[in-house]
């Protein structure tokens, strides 16, 4: 297909035609193919008003790198030589998309800037637009001259010459063959793959991200259209900005740069983008921006020879004593996303420093390419205590458990153990780094896994206010709610069965393994017809578990320890986890189901599952878990007691992993 105006506006109207919610009707599978996503705001108003130009300000935070391309008259041009003195719109697109939500969207919001962009003068003077091709074999300088040609009558109303001579310039580019794309690709993080049709065979058609990317005339980006913000009136209204930033043109009258600073410039604990409150329709974001996340190092090192009140001496191995070259080597390499396949992902992209060491923001784990995981990222806090690692125990030191992540498919997605440690010899800013911290030796299956343990290793918090009060004897540390919620923590709700405390010092696990029965009923419990899902704030609807179940990869099973043993009495156990920390750590159990502690409370005060509901028997689950006969002022108390676990020295954790830089390929 092509990009003229008649074919947008049919695909305009297919949209409108086949898009409708999907809450209450279930499509059928023959139909499905027929439907098309609900269109991106680029195709229509914004429905809020954008800032206004020169109200911000758009930092620098990448170079346009330079690229030899054909154009439509099959000569080569630099990227450069048409950047030098123009503010550009550059686009990645291939000729025969046929998602209205990708390149064709992208050829719209280019068309209105065309026109709109032409009535201002230093737009019509200044900003030009590239689309470039990454399909070489098929979009030739022939083919895209002819589109550059083609009658565009049905473009807003106006013919070819009224474009030449009234719109701001489209140039349309593409390469010389796939093997001198691909680098131009990888400049530019772009991800491209060929769609498979249901036979197996290789589709025409690509799966790709749509990205706009705003480059300025000294080759700096300034700022990445995903398909949310590419709209017409934002990228006018950037471009504007980035003019009178460099006094090309002026702000209007009344319009002044608001210096965005943040408030709270120290750690603050939880997710930067706070989703608290977000089921009611008042919600207000309280997003924070990334440079407000500034730290300074911490001596971590010292937790190994003086643990904090509460914990025992931490457990070091023989043959990997820590060191401070160690701790900071295996700290860079938990914070580089150079790691995973695509320089993309790292370990602390799961285990988010200000979110507990786990994610917050996810019931479940997301991996590499947007890759879904089984279960919650379970958090790093004072897991060098733990005698099982992963929540089914399948691995027993943290030197062995760094290569899951590293080489697991839904995770960082590096395809072998090797692979990883090629990769990382061959990246510059580790050179000697390995050598300095291990005698002399290189990056190897050992050293890496050692280095990333021994960072792990002192990720210890305790000295709480629970810990001042029970080991301290400090009576006032704590409320007497929270006393009361101890009572019932050590008595009628017996969680101290699992959740050990000791006479001197308590980890609050018992580093075994049981069947809550959260995980039975997952698997083996009866599924409620509709779902409710909360889509925007204060907004829900109910869906089908049909149509639910209809769309992405089907949920994958998971029987826990048993996955592990092969021992049918181990189904569906699963690591009892640390209760320190706890109010940093939602959402909770190993599927992350439960959003606060509330629920927890409640689902253990019902007594787990002993049956499915229909007679099956849950007969592997724990005789600990029973209905515990709470009332609501004491599953309150109880709560309050686990609020008392948090450790005192959170920021300074928090703080230390600011103070790192993230490694990635703009560090090269």
């Amino acid at each position: 297909m092509t990009y003229s105006g008649l074919k947008v506006s049919l695909l305009l109207c297919l949209g409108l035609f086949t898009s409708y919610s999907f809450a209450e009707e279930e499509i059928a599978a023959g139909d499905r193919e027929q439907q098309v996503q609900m269109l991106a705001p680029g195709y229509g108003a914004l429905d809020y008003p954008a800032p206004k130009p020169g109200s911000y300000k758009l930092p620098a935070f990448g170079f346009a790198k330079d690229a030899k391309v054909l154009n439509v008259k099959g000569e080569y041009v630099n990227y450069h030589d048409m950047f030098k003195g123009k503010y550009t719109f550059l686009s990645f697109i291939y000729t025969r998309c046929t998602d209205v939500n990708g390149c064709p969207l992208s050829h719209l919001v280019f068309n209105r800037i065309q026109t709109e962009g032409a009535k201002i003068p230093q737009l019509a003077e200044k900003l030009q637009l590239i689309s470039m091709s990454f399909d070489p074999e098929n979009d030739t300088p022939e083919t895209l001259r002819a589109i550059a040609g083609e009658d565009h009558s049905q473009h807003e109303g106006h013919d070819m010459s009224a474009m030449k001579k009234d719109e701001i310039d489209l140039t349309y580019l593409t390469a010389d063959s796939v093997e001198s794309l691909m680098p131009i690709l990888k400049d530019y993080n772009q991800t491209i793959q060929n769609q498979i049709n249901e036979d197996g065979s290789q589709s025409e058609n690509f799966s790709h991200i749509l990205r706009v990317y705003l480059i300025d005339p000294a080759f700096n980006i300034r700022n990445i259209y995903s398909v949310s913000f590419l709209h017409p009136d934002i990228l006018l209204n950037d471009v504007m900005t980035l003019m009178i930033e460099d006094g090309i043109m002026e702000a209007e009258e009344g319009v002044s740069l608001v210096e965005h600073t943040a408030a709270d410039t120290g750690v603050r604990a939880g997710a930067s983008d706070s989703k608290v409150g977000y089921g009611s329709d008042d919600y207000q974001t309280n997003s924070r921006a990334i440079t407000a996340r500034k730290g300074s190092k911490s001596n971590l090192i010292r937790v190994i020879d003086n643990p904090p009140l509460g914990l025992p001496k931490v457990p070091v191995p023989a043959d990997n004593p820590v060191t401070e070259e160690k701790i900071e080597l295996g700290k860079k390499l938990f914070f580089d996303r150079r790691l995973s396949l695509n320089d993309t992902f790292s370990c602390a992209m799961c285990h988010i420093a200000e979110q507990g060491y786990t994610s917050n923001e996810l019931e479940k784990a997301v991996g590499f390419e947007g890759r879904s995981n089984r279960r919650n990222a379970p958090t790093l806090y004072n897991t060098a205590y733990l005698e099982h690692l992963f929540l089914d125990g399948r691995e027993t030191s943290l030197e062995n458990q760094v290569w899951g992540p590293l080489v697991g498919h839904n995770k960082m997605g590096m395809t072998s153990i090797g692979q990883v440690i090629e990769k990382i010899r061959g990246i510059p800013d580790y050179k000697g780094l390995f050598e300095t911290a291990f005698d002399g030796q290189q990056a190897d299956i050992m050293t890496i896994g050692q280095a990333l343990a021994s960072y792990e290793r002192v990720l210890v918090s305790a000295n709480s206010a629970f810990d001042r009060w029970y080991f301290a004897k400090e009576d006032d540390a704590i409320s007497e709610q929270a006393k009361r919620g101890f009572e019932l923590f050590s008595g009628k709700a017996n969680c101290v069965a699992c959740h050990t405390v000791g006479e001197e010092t308590a980890l609050f696990t018992d580093n075994k393994l049981h069947n809550t029965g959260l995980g039975f009923i997952v698997a083996m419990g009866i599924e409620p017809e509709k779902e409710r899902m909360l889509i925007a704030p204060g907004v829900y609807i109910d869906i089908k578990a049909s149509v639910k179940n209809s769309y992405g990869k089907t949920p994958e099973g998971d029987t826990g320890y048993y996955e592990i043993t092969q021992d049918p009495d181990d189904r569906w156990k699963y690591r009892t986890s640390s209760l320190r920390n706890i109010a940093l750590t939602a959402p909770y159990m190993h599927n992350g189901s439960m959003l606060d502690l509330e629920s927890v409370i409640a689902y253990y005060n019902e007594g787990g599952f002993p049956d499915n509901g229909r007679g099956f028997p849950n007969v592997t689950q724990s005789p600990l878990i029973k209905p515990l006969g709470l009332t609501e002022q004491e599953s309150s108390d109880l709560i309050a007691f686990l609020k008392t676990l948090t450790g005192d020295n959170i920021e300074e954790v928090i703080s230390d992993a600011f103070a790192t830089p993230v490694g990635d390929t703009t560090n090269e």
